[in-house]
Parts: structure tokens; C-alpha cells; sequence
């Protein structure tokens, strides 16, 4: 049996589809559509393919891969093969027949021309009889047609009565419906798991107590015992330094000092005591000479030795007498200072000393020489404390001291006041050194500033264990132990003794904590937890808010519980 082969290409409407449909002389037509068919995208246009195709004794078959298309197809009871030589199927697979034996297969045209009909091999279809209550609205009742005469014309006749259900017009109830179910068990999971979460807030009235112990300091961390107050004490040091320049104004002599040698004589026939035979000369003591003051540099002495005479046994007399004069040799002297004033004659007479020196013994001087006079600039101690007292640190040690509290932060209590060093001055050149010419001396001077502090954990942990210690009664508690306005008196920092009073105010009141609260409140009414908690002596008010108003249980899940506990004197 021939057929047709109906191309359709992209520009062509439905009007051009008809028309080839009525105008091929071939009861059996196969259309083939384009990858990109418009004009098959709408179901009004198959229902006039289906029904051109009936009122004119002729069966068309879609050819297409396109699951849209085939879904279109099935809508009018159209059959479907997915290429020119498979085999066609309606609807029901069950019924579906063959588009045409092995040797009768359609054949694709060489070179398709618009709007042409090319003529291929007949296939045999037997088409479905659908329900005659499923009928799509709207379509016009089929005209009455002739009997026919072959198989695939009464096949064609059974499915002009056909009526097809129209899914369209009950998806958007369906898709309605099922974003309704979504929505619903959505919620239902968010009212249940994720939207319960309960705040529990509690407050409790505490008391107030002043807490006041003598803590002690080691600065070996090893040794520290924050539970027995031994509390291990940090420091922190800053060195400041200022500089400037100064002038020298102080003058010194640095000439040579001039020098000789004193003698003294102790003349014949002195008596002399036993005790006291040798007459010293210490060094260090001094004669004038001329006016001016010279130093013993070397000690010496006037050795009697066997120059003496006593009459009768010398172990009888108490005293003798010299046989001779006895010399104490040249003693070595210096001039206090130098100069060329120093520079003065050989004298015998007129010479004075520090020392007591009988009137009728005989000192003598060498010439003294060698003085000279160098007057040159040096460094003076004037000099010195008048340049440091020009260096300006204004307000430094205000702010090192919030430099250094900076440094430890909150998390440390200080200790007592800031210690601040004796300023180390230094000079270029030193003091009482030559300043050389066109040479501007320089100072410096350096305060180095400590001090000390204590970790609040530390605290923290000694005042509770002291006033847990002192309540003596496991239904009472520290709710607050003061550490954040702690603070130390009376720091002393010494190798004896490093102490100091710690005060601080404490607050204990019943002992409610939040594993208590959670025990009791999980997966009660907000209304029985609230009568429970308010039973608590020494709870003064609950208050439980829930996320939602829905929500009347405490989430059993302890993650989605948040408490609160506030103490109020």
C-alpha cells in the first residue's frame, strides 16, 4: 500500500499542514516534523490534524523522537513511530499495530522540497477505539461517514468516535495540591523540630558580703597556689629615655703639680721616752712651704735606734737622751694643686705642718718644682644637674602607666603603684672631662618604670573556694564572686615579704543552676515549670518565652533552651 511523506518545515503554519493532508492522494500519511516545530507546540493544532485527517478517510502518523510531541499525538489518539522505518503504536501498546510489513516500510525521499508530498510505501495501521465518555470539550462530533471497504479504513473508522481525557485541565489542581501537601508537611516539621525554643529567665535574690584576706606573691609560677591565695605575680617594664644637648661651663687645672722633699731633725741630747724612740711621719699629712700646702706622698721616719744615752741601766730610767742629731731622711711631698705658684724655694725655717712637731726640732725643704698651669673646659656637676632638670618628660609617667595597664588588659588586676627607677644620667663627654674644642656635650638620661599585677582567674578562684568554704551549706551558693571590681591595698614587694590585702564583694544566694533549671523544665508546660521553679526558696520570679505563640512545652532538646539566671540583692 502507498503512502505519503509530509514534511514540515519551520516557516510553514497550520494552514499549510492541512492543506498537504487534503490534497495527498494516499490514505496513509507520514508527518515529519523539525527539530523546532512551532506549530505543533499547541494542542488545538493536532485536534485539526486529527480531524482534517477523518473527514478526509486518511490516517496520519507522527514521526518524532520528541516526548512533547508524542504526548500531544496521544492526546487525539494520533499514532506515533519514532523514524520513517520503525513500527507506528497508538496509546495502548497493547493495541498498537504494525505501520506496515518488513518489505513495506516507508522510504525517505532524497531531497524534500517545501510543501511537496512525497510518495512512499503504504503501511498498515489499526488504530484504538477509545472510551466513548472520554470525549475532549469542545471537539465537534465526527460527520457520518461511508461504510468502509478495507481493514485500515473501518480501524479509522473506530477512532473518529474516540474521546481522549484532558490531563490539562486538572494539572493545575494537581500541581496545587501537591505544593499544598509540600507546604503543609514542611510546616509541620518546622512546628515540631526547628520552631520550638524556649528562654528561661530566673531570678534569685543573693547577698552582699564584704570579703577581705591578706594574700601573699611569689614570682615563680611553680609555687603559686590560687586555691591557699599564693597567687603568682607578673610584671611589666618600659625604659624611657630622653636626650638633649647642653653646655659645658666648668674649668679645671690640668697642669702638673709641683713636688720636693721635707727633712726633719731631732737634735742632740732630746730626752726621749723609751716607749716612743722612733718619731714617724704618716703619709697624707701635710707642711706648708712657702705659703703653700704640700702633701706627704710617702710616710717616713726619725729612727733614735742605738743613737741615745740613758743614765744608769736603760731598763731602770723611764728616759734618755740622744747621743746625736737623728734625721728622719728626705720625705716626699707633692703641691695640693697644680699651678707654677707651687714652684718655690728651699726653705729651713718657716715651715709648718699638720702633724705636731716639737719647737726645737729642725725641718727643712728641697726646692719644690715642676708646678705648671693648664686651665681647660671639662663636664661640671652643675653642668649636669642643670641639663637634666631641662629635660622635659612632661606628663610620662601618666602615660606609661596606661601603657603598661593597656599592656596587661582586663584580665589582670594591678598592684599598688607604678615603681619608677633613679634617672641614669650619662654625659659625652663624661664629667670633669675635656671638652675639646667646637665639641657640644650631650646628655641622657633613663627612668626605667615597673609594674606588677595579678590574673583575675586567680582571684576569682581564691575568694570562691574561701566563701564556699565559709557558707557551710551545699543549698547555698556564689553567684558572684566580685573579681571584676577586686582589687589589692597595702601591696608591699619585697624579698621578705610580697603581700597585700585583697578586698572585693561577694553575692551567695540559693543554689539554682541550669542543669537544676533543665532537669525540671524539659518537656514540661511552660505553666508547671513556672510553679516549679517558683517553689525554690530563694527564686523571686520565672519568666519563660517561647518562640512562637504556638509553643506551650519546653523543647525537650537542651540546645534549643536558653537560661537565664539573674541575681538581685
Amino acid at each position: 500500500m502507498n503512502k505519503d511523506v509530509i514534511y514540515i518545515e519551520p516557516e510553514q503554519d497550520i494552514t499549510d499542514i492541512l492543506a498537504n493532508i487534503k490534497a495527498s492522494k494516499h490514505k496513509i500519511i507520514a508527518l515529519v516534523p523539525p527539530k523546532k516545530a512551532g506549530v505543533l507546540r499547541s494542542a488545538v493544532n493536532f485536534k485539526l490534524i486529527a480531524k482534517t485527517a477523518r473527514q478526509n478517510e486518511k490516517t496520519v502518523v507522527l514521526i518524532t523522537t520528541d516526548e512533547s510531541l508524542h504526548r500531544l499525538a496521544n492526546s487525539v489518539a494520533m499514532p506515533t513511530a519514532k523514524s520513517l522505518q520503525s513500527k507506528p503504536q497508538l496509546p495502548d501498546d497493547d493495541d498498537a499495530m504494525e505501520f506496515g510489513d518488513d518489505d513495506d516500510t516507508i522510504e525517505e525521499p532524497v531531497a524534500p522540497k517545501p510543501k511537496a508530498v512525497p510518495v512512499a510505501q503504504a503501511v498498515k495501521v489499526t488504530p484504538k477505539k477509545p472510551a466513548e465518555d472520554d470525549v475532549i470539550e469542545g471537539e465537534p462530533e465526527p460527520e457520518e461517514e461511508k461504510e468502509p471497504k478495507t481493514k485500515n479504513e473501518k480501524n479509522l473508522a473506530k477512532m473518529k468516535g474516540t474521546k481522549i481525557p484532558n490531563i490539562k485541565k486538572y494539572r493545575k489542581f494537581i500541581i496545587i495540591g501537591a505544593v499544598a501537601l509540600v507546604v503543609i508537611i514542611m510546616f509541620s516539621l518546622w512546628a515540631n523540630l526547628i520552631a520550638p525554643a524556649a528562654k528561661i529567665s530566673v531570678k534569685v535574690h543573693t547577698t552582699a558580703q564584704n570579703f577581705t584576706e591578706k594574700v601573699t606573691f611569689v614570682s615563680d609560677e611553680s609555687k603559686a597556689d590560687p586555691k591557699a591565695g599564693v597567687f603568682f605575680i607578673e610584671q611589666k617594664t618600659v625604659t624611657k629615655k630622653a636626650e638633649g644637648d647642653f653646655p659645658a661651663t666648668g674649668e679645671v687645672d690640668k697642669g702638673t703639680k709641683a713636688s720636693g722633699k721635707v727633712t726633719i731633725v731631732r737634735p742632740k741630747g732630746e730626752k726621749i721616752d723609751k716607749s716612743h724612740q722612733n718619731f714617724s711621719i704618716p703619709k697624707g699629712a701635710t707642711f706648708t712651704i712657702g705659703g703653700k700646702e704640700f702633701v706627704v706622698t710617702e710616710g717616713g721616719s726619725a729612727n733614735v735606734g742605738e743613737k741615745y744615752h740613758c743614765d744608769g741601766s736603760l731598763d731602770g730610767q723611764s728616759t734618755c737622751a740622744t747621743t746625736e742629731d737623728i734625721s728622719s731622711g728626705g720625705i716626699s711631698v707633692v703641691a695640693k694643686e697644680n699651678g707654677d705658684a707651687y714652684n718655690v724655694a728651699a726653705a729651713s725655717s718657716g715651715i709648718s705642718s699638720s702633724i705636731s712637731i716639737p719647737n726645737n726640732y729642725k725641718v727643712s725643704s728641697t726646692a719644690m718644682a715642676g708646678g705648671s698651669s693648664k686651665i681647660v673646659k671639662v663636664v661640671s656637676k652643675e653642668d649636669v644637674e642643670s641639663a637634666s632638670s631641662n629635660l622635659n618628660t612632661g606628663d610620662e609617667a601618666k602615660n606609661v602607666r596606661e601603657e603598661l595597664t593597656n599592656e596587661f588588659g582586663k584580665e589582670y588586676i594591678l598592684l599598688g603603684n607604678m615603681e619608677q627607677s633613679e634617672p641614669k644620667i650619662t654625659t659625652s663627654p663624661a664629667l670633669n672631662e675635656e671638652v675639646g674644642d667646637n665639641i657640644t656635650p650631650k646628655i641622657v638620661k633613663e627612668v626605667t618604670y615597673t609594674m606588677f599585677a595579678v590574673n583575675r582567674e586567680q582571684v576569682k578562684t581564691y575568694i570562691n573556694e574561701v566563701v564556699t568554704a565559709n557558707l557551710g551549706d551545699d543549698t547555698q551558693e556564689v553567684y558572684d564572686t566580685g573579681v571584676d571590681k577586686a582589687f589589692f591595698e597595702a601591696f608591699q614587694n619585697s624579698k621578705d615579704d610580697s603581700s597585700a590585702k585583697l578586698k572585693a564583694t561577694t553575692k551567695t544566694g540559693p543554689r539554682v543552676t541550669d542543669e537544676m533549671i533543665r532537669e525540671k523544665a524539659l518537656g514540661r508546660k511552660t505553666g508547671e515549670v513556672q510553679s516549679i521553679l517558683k517553689s525554690i526558696k530563694g527564686v523571686s520570679s520565672v519568666k519563660i518565652d517561647t518562640s512562637y505563640f504556638f509553643v506551650t512545652t519546653v523543647p525537650e532538646d537542651t540546645n534549643r533552651v536558653e537560661i537565664n539566671i539573674e541575681n538581685e540583692e
